[in-house]
């Protein structure tokens, strides 16, 4: 049996009051709160603020929730993103450019998140070019949709349908899955 330790209270704490509350309506008194240790603690034990919302992130940026359904892939991706939305649910894509800015070392977080985002999308979009072009392009796009929905609210349902936003920023993605020649 795998032994729990204080640090995973801490991040099991943290998970559901990020997601509900988003990085700054969350407080490290919250989450100690939640975890039944003192703020202090928490701190000690993971660092700032953002690298606690880091450790506290899912891994994978929202691909465990794809049904390889018949749905080309990068109607999927778009499709995860305008529902998680919808739902309120955690937004990785919309939550990465402010781990990698805030982080103590911008430049290794930025490494670190790209070797753990681009290999992921390139196997969902079956690609396997050394430079993973195309998965590097669909990243940008998928960030892009993310910030636009979620940070800036551009997009909201009040503004175009989710099912019309699916169809038009997914027919964008898969345009770059399709394209060979990148």
């Amino acid at each position: 049996m795998i032994e729990r330790t204080t640090r995973d209270t801490i991040l099991d704490a943290a998970r559901p009051l990020f997601a509900e509350r988003g990085f700054n309506g969350t407080t490290i008194r919250d989450i100690a709160e939640a975890a039944g240790v003192s703020p202090a603690l928490v701190m000690k034990l993971t660092g700032s603020k953002a690298e606690l919302f880091q450790a506290a992130a899912p891994e994978s940026p929202g691909l465990a929730d794809l049904d390889p359904a018949e749905e080309p892939p990068g109607y999927r991706l778009v499709r995860a993103i305008v529902e998680r939305r919808n739902s309120g649910d955690y937004e990785f894509w919309a939550m990465a450019p402010y781990l990698v800015q805030e982080a103590p070392d911008p430049e290794t977080a930025r490494m670190k998140m790209t070797e753990r985002v681009v290999p992921r999308i390139a196997a969902v979009i079956g690609e396997q070019t050394p430079d993973k072009a195309r998965a590097r392009m669909v990243v940008t796009l998928l960030l892009g949709l993310a910030s636009g929905l979620r940070t800036f609210e551009i997009l909201t349902p009040q503004a175009i349908d989710s099912a019309k936003l699916i169809e038009a920023y997914g027919a964008l993605v898969q345009q770059i899955i399709d394209d060979d020649g990148l």
